[in-house]
C-alpha cells in the first residue's frame, strides 16, 4: 500500500514539474529554436514594465516571427529635430535566422521586401547555426569579431567584458570591426530595398551597427539608447553601461561619433548624406524624401573644419592649425577616403599623444616570443599600438576590472636614443596590441 502511494505521489510530482517547465526552454533550445518576443513576455506580463516605461515598448518595432525573438524594423524612428524619420521596411535588425519557418521567410520577403541579408557572425557560428535562406535574398557574411572570436555569451562574461570592455576592444577598435562596419555601411548605399542585418542574439554586433546607422541618420542619443536597450525585453542581456563605455571611449579619442564614422570607419560625409537621402523621409503627411538641399540640418555636427569657413576667419585664427596637421591622419584612419574632410580632426583629447606616434620611429633591437597564461591586466588610459614600430596607435586602454591578457612577445625598442621594453598582449578573442612593459601588471 505504501509503495503504491509513493508511486502515485511521484507521478503527481512529475506532472507538476512538467507543467512548471512549460515556457522555460533551455539555453540550447532558445538558440536553436527561438520563440518570438511576445511569447516570452506573455509568461509574465509585468516583467518588463520598468524597461518599457524607460526605453519604450519593443513591440512597437518588433516583427512578429516564429523563428526569431529580436527582429525589428527601424522604420519610424525620428531624427533629433523631429523633421525626418526612417523609411519603413528598409533597415531591419535581427538575431540569427536559423529557426525561420516558411511563413517567416514569406513575411520577410513579401511584407518587408528583404533582398539583402548581412550576417555579422563568425564562420564557426554560421556553420553551427546557418541562416535559413530567404527567397531571392543575397546573404553576405561580414564577421565583425574576426576569425578567432568568442560567442556573444562568453565574450560578455564577467571575466572578459565587464564595464563595456567587449565593446571597446572588439566592436570599436579591432581591425575586423572597422573593416566589417565599413563594408556594411557601403552595402546599405547599394540596396534600394530592405537590408536585414544580424548576429547571434541581435544585440551586440547588431546593436553597434544600429548605433552607427542611427547616428548617421541623425537620431538623438536617447533614441539610440532606447533602441539598444529594447533587446532586454526579448530576453537578452544588455546594459546601459556597455554602450556608455563605447561612447565614452570614442568621444575621448575622436571627439564624437561623427569623427569616428568619417575618419576611422572611412565612411565619408558625402556617403553619409547619400545614406540620409536613401533612408529618410519627412515626418509630414507627404513623407517627402530627404534631399541634398536638406542636409544643412547636419552641418553643425561635423568637425572643427566648419570653423574655417569664410564668415569667421579672424575670430578663430587658431582653428586653421589643425587642418595643417594632416600627418596625424594615418594613425586612426584605416583606409584613404578622398572626400573625407580634414583628416586631422581626429583628436585624442591631448595633443602630445596625437603627435608623438607619427614622429617617433621605433627601432627594434631584440625580440622574443612568449607563451604565458591570461594572468595579466593593463593599466587604464595608457597608449598602445597595433605594430611594434609604434606607428599605428590604437588610442588608450580602457578601464577593465576583470579583463585578462596573455603575453605573446617582448621586444626592446630604441626611440630617440633611449631603449624601451614593449609587450605584445593578446585578448581572449585573439586580437593583439603593443604596450609599454610598465603598463602591464601581473595578477597575484
Amino acid at each position: 500500500m505504501q509503495r503504491s502511494t509513493l508511486i502515485r505521489s511521484l507521478s503527481i510530482a512529475s506532472v507538476i514539474l512538467s507543467l512548471l517547465s512549460v515556457g522555460g526552454p533551455s539555453a540550447a533550445a532558445a538558440t536553436t529554436t527561438p520563440t518570438s518576443a511576445p511569447t516570452v513576455r506573455a509568461d509574465d506580463s509585468h516583467k518588463y514594465d520598468d524597461q518599457i516605461a524607460k526605453y519604450g515598448d519593443v513591440k512597437d518595432k518588433l516583427i512578429k516571427l516564429v523563428g526569431t525573438r529580436n527582429t525589428r524594423d527601424l522604420g519610424g524612428y525620428q531624427t533629433a529635430d523631429g523633421k525626418w524619420e526612417i523609411r519603413p521596411n528598409r533597415l531591419i535588425r535581427s538575431d540569427n535566422l536559423n529557426g525561420l519557418t516558411n511563413t517567416d521567410k514569406t513575411t520577410l520577403a513579401n511584407d518587408h521586401h528583404v533582398t539583402s541579408i548581412v550576417d555579422f557572425r563568425t564562420d564557426s557560428q554560421v556553420d553551427y547555426l546557418p541562416d535559413q535562406p530567404i527567397m531571392e535574398a543575397t546573404n553576405i557574411g561580414l564577421s565583425i569579431l574576426g576569425e578567432k572570436a568568442l560567442t556573444d555569451s562568453s565574450a560578455l562574461s564577467p571575466d572578459f567584458s565587464d564595464d563595456g570592455g567587449f565593446y571597446v576592444h572588439q566592436l570599436e577598435f579591432s581591425k575586423s570591426a572597422i573593416d566589417g562596419y565599413h563594408q556594411f555601411l557601403n552595402l546599405l548605399l547599394k540596396n534600394p530595398h530592405a537590408t536585414l542585418y544580424h548576429c547571434s542574439s541581435g544585440k551586440d554586433r547588431t546593436g553597434i551597427a544600429t548605433v552607427l546607422i542611427m547616428t548617421i541618420l541623425g537620431m538623438s542619443d536617447q533614441t539610440i539608447m532606447n533602441d539598444y536597450m529594447q533587446s532586454y525585453q526579448t530576453g537578452r542581456t544588455v546594459k546601459e553601461s556597455w554602450l556608455n563605455e563605447y561612447f565614452r571611449e570614442i568621444k575621448s579619442r575622436y571627439k564624437d561619433m561623427n569623427h569616428y564614422i568619417t575618419n576611422v570607419l572611412g565612411f565619408s560625409r558625402i556617403q553619409q548624406r547619400q545614406l540620409r537621402e536613401m533612408y529618410l523621409v519627412s515626418t509630414a503627411d507627404q513623407h517627402t524624401p530627404y534631399t541634398q538641399a536638406d542636409d544643412h540640418t547636419f552641418q553643425d555636427t561635423p568637425t572643427p573644419a566648419k570653423a574655417q569657413t569664410k564668415p569667421q576667419p579672424a575670430p578663430h585664427p587658431t582653428v586653421s592649425s589643425p587642418a595643417v596637421s594632416a600627418p596625424q591622419a594615418p594613425q586612426a584612419t584605416p583606409r584613404s577616403v578622398p572626400d573625407t574632410p580634414v583628416p586631422a580632426t581626429i583628436t585624442t583629447g591631448s595633443a602630445d599623444v596625437a603627435v608623438k606616434p607619427a614622429k617617433v620611429k621605433g627601432k627594434i633591437i631584440s625580440s622574443k616570443k612568449l607563451h604565458t597564461k591570461y594572468i595579466y591586466r593593463l593599466k587604464a588610459n595608457k597608449k598602445w599600438f597595433k605594430d611594434a614600430h609604434l606607428q599605428k596607435k590604437l588610442g588608450h586602454t580602457a578601464k577593465h576590472k576583470h579583463t585578462t591578457w596573455k603575453l605573446t612577445k617582448v621586444e626592446r625598442i630604441k626611440i630617440k636614443g633611449k631603449t624601451y621594453t614593449y609587450y605584445q598582449v593578446q585578448d581572449h578573442a585573439g586580437h593583439k596590441a603593443w604596450i609599454l612593459k610598465s603598463y602591464v601588471v601581473k595578477q597575484k
